[in-house]
């Protein structure tokens, strides 16, 4: 047992009192004989025995009384818990550094502060109260999880200071990761006695499906090492009840010729209760603002606007729209960059030429990619094309292409298929339209060589949809590949409409292979891979209407130019990341002693250089931790590179789980839950020292008390 408040045990001393007053006040006895004395010997006897006990209780009663009461004012707890090495304890803190996280607190004693700075003022106060001895490491949850330090830290003070410089801007939490992360941390405590401790504000979001039920092997893993941890959820949280928030903005072009309209479709989300109108929604080109629209939302509703810009120089240009009206801005932009050339160069390298118009492998592409050329139109083209059959194919053929597609090629020369993977591995873009004229062994063998070669997935055959049954079609879900993002809205064309009577059956293997389209046959239909500098992206299907009617779909044109584009550009920056993701780009070898210039939306700048990785040289940034557009310099250089950052939009709803559903979640997984900071003491406290027993002892001094009273009454009554 131990004490909270031991210097007022010393109460406890107040026992002598009525001890002194009792000695004091013992009387002497005289004795008197006389004659019939001897017949009341056994009456006083038993009398005598009985007041003797009496006063004895009474005394006892009276002695235990202050010492009853001290204790209580010293607040005794039971230490059976130190036994196993809670004196000293390792913590490690799951900390969200969500985008979410930046909105107003509830509680905060900071003018103005978010929740993330409330959340740092409690764990500063958890932090003081550890037991000397005890160590902490923090676990930044937001996107992808990370140490706050490299190894955990006994210095305490130290933890309050890094996480002063932690922008709270990743992306949505993924708790699984999360509970692995401080799994792994965990294992590196250097206290037997171990504490895990979620600061969240636990947006739905992010954990209404775990709520509901959903699996959490990380955290179940967590909860059986022993010795067993304990589990705390504490929450901190947000006053912000409305929220405005660009939810998603689509580009129609990655690249585009001088004076060739960019479209910029908006959605606009109303995540609160109240209506808004006339919301102001600004567009802006290279930080200059061009016009302005205007809205009106529904509660919990959502607007579409679109906007046109045509940009007159060759170069990199921002694209941003902006609206106004709501308290919490950080989402209330979106950017992107364009880029603006004067012409795109693909190589279309024809496997099986046709005769007659449209018959060839590559008719089909020409034309989606050149539709204002073959249309005698007085638009210009972004995309030039040079059209080769593929028994032809030359090396020169190779020379200032940026993109490379093959439609139905049988097999590539051992020269040809060399050069072009020298280029892919420069950075050139390559798209494979397999067909019936390819040979299937030769693919695996040479062009997939076991995941090394060009190739991005094995084909395991040839599958088909017989004519009385029904044909595949491209699976709708929300896609998350860059060049498919602008399909996700209908506008952008029906994908589900295309029908495929034959297809090869990829088996993608490996984390570096991405599927951007599947079928609902559950097999995909488009799969990428990088492979040096440029990546190669494969079709299951034919890029003509052999077998299937893709091609004659009115979303084929901006399919193509989208997947082309990609490709031309990947080696370059993408139109836009999300914060929490670093500047991350592949150089040309003879950079790597360059030095770079980083230039945030403030003005702020930070040296950068590139690092050799394996056979690659990479320039690489911090994660990004605010959204807008960043400038990269080349020392010597006067053409910067612009990049553009944006906030998840799925942190925009603020709305958190309510509190019995978080309780649902720590009591299926035997943790405690605790939303200020004084119940997480209360609760600490109990853990860490065992229960408080000043409230029992409180009952035994007032039944004391009234034993007392009683005692004193009888004895007098004699």
């Amino acid at each position: 047992m131990t004490f909270l408040n031991a210097i007022l045990l010393a109460g406890a001393a107040a026992f002598l009192i009525p001890l002194i007053i009792h000695l004091l006040n013992k009387r002497k006895v005289i004795t008197v004989r006389w004659g019939a004395m001897h017949l009341l010997h056994e009456v006083i006897r038993q009398r005598k025995r009985k007041m003797k006990i009496e006063q004895l209780l009474l005394l006892i009663t009276r002695i235990a009384i202050p010492i009853v009461l001290a204790l209580c004012l010293a607040r005794p707890v039971l230490t059976a818990l130190q036994s196993l090495g809670l004196g000293s304890s390792s913590l490690v803190v799951m900390l969200d550094d969500s985008f979410s996280m930046r909105a107003p607190a509830a509680q905060t004693t900071l003018p103005g502060g978010n929740v993330m700075e409330q959340a740092r003022q409690d764990m500063q106060t958890m932090l003081t109260d550890l037991p000397k001895g005890s160590s902490a490491q923090v676990i930044l949850s937001g996107g992808s999880p990370r140490k706050l330090l490299d190894q955990a830290t006994t210095a305490l003070d130290l933890v309050p200071k890094k996480l002063s410089d932690v922008p709270s801007m990743s992306g949505p939490l993924s708790a699984n990761d999360a509970f692995q992360s401080a799994t792994s941390a965990l294992k590196d405590s250097p206290n037997a006695a171990r504490e895990v401790l979620i600061v969240s504000d636990f947006q739905e979001a992010d954990w209404k499906a775990i709520a509901d039920g959903a699996a959490l092997p990380a955290l179940e893993n967590l909860a059986k090492q022993e010795p067993k941890p304990q589990i705390t959820f504490y929450r901190v949280g947000s006053d912000l009840a409305e929220n405005l928030s660009i939810a998603s903005a689509d580009i129609s072009a990655l690249v585009a010729a001088e004076s060739q309209p960019v479209g910029l479709r908006v959605r606009i989300k109303n995540h609160g209760k109240r209506p808004w109108q006339d919301v102001a929604v600004h567009l802006e080109a290279d930080g200059a603002r061009l016009r302005t629209a205007r809205v009106s939302l529904a509660p919990e509703g959502e607007a579409v606007l679109s906007f046109t810009h045509a940009f007159d120089k060759v170069g990199d240009h921002s694209l941003s729209v902006r609206l106004e009206g709501d308290s919490f801005a950080d989402d209330n932009a979106f950017h992107s960059i364009v880029q603006v050339r004067n012409q795109l160069n693909v190589l279309l390298i024809d496997g099986n030429p046709g005769k007659d118009p449209l018959s060839g492998a590559t008719d089909f592409l020409d034309i989606a990619l050149t539709p204002h050329t073959t249309a005698a139109a007085t638009l210009k083209d972004l995309i030039r094309t040079k059209k080769i059959d593929a028994r032809k194919l030359r090396e020169e053929d190779l020379r200032q292409q940026e993109v490379i597609i093959l439609a139905d090629v049988q097999r590539l020369q051992d020269r040809a298929m060399k050069d072009i993977d020298k280029m892919v591995k420069d950075g050139v873009g390559l798209l494979i339209f397999a067909g019936p004229e390819c040979d299937l062994d030769w693919y695996n063998r040479e062009f997939y060589r076991k995941g090394e070669g060009l190739y991005p997935s094995a084909i395991k055959g040839y599958a088909r949809a017989d004519s009385d049954s029904t044909p595949a079609r491209i699976l709708m879900q929300r896609f998350t590949h860059p060049a498919a993002l602008y399909f996700n809205d209908a506008r952008g064309g029906r994908l589900q409409d295309a029908e495929f009577r034959h297809w090869f059956e990829f088996t993608p293997q490996g984390d570096k292979v991405q599927r951007i389209f599947n079928l609902d046959r559950n097999v995909p239909l488009m799969v990428e891979k990088k492979h040096g500098r440029g990546r190669v992206i494969a079709a299951a299907t034919t890029a003509n209407a052999e077998w299937s009617n893709l091609p004659l779909q009115p979303f084929f044109v901006p399919l193509m130019q989208r997947l082309t584009t990609y490709l031309a550009t990947e080696g370059s920056a993408p139109a836009w990341q999300l914060v929490g993701t670093p500047i991350r780009l592949n150089l040309a070898k003879d950079l790597l002693n360059a030095e770079y210039t980083l230039r945030d939306p403030t003005g702020q700048t930070q040296k950068l250089t590139p690092r050799k990785e394996g056979d690659d040289i990479l320039l690489e940034s911090p994660p990004i931790a605010q959204p807008g557009i960043f400038q990269l310099t080349r020392t010597g250089s006067d053409k910067p590179t612009f990049h553009a950052f944006n906030v998840d939009g799925t942190e925009s709803n603020l709305k958190a789980l309510s509190t019995a559903d978080i309780q649902k979640i720590a009591t299926r997984h035997d943790a405690s839950f605790a939303d200020n900071l004084q119940s997480y003491q209360k609760l600490d406290r109990t853990r860490r020292h065992g229960s408080e027993l000043w409230q029992p002892l409180l009952i035994a001094l007032l039944a004391l008390l009234f034993f007392e009273v009683l005692l004193q009454q009888r004895i007098a009554k004699g």
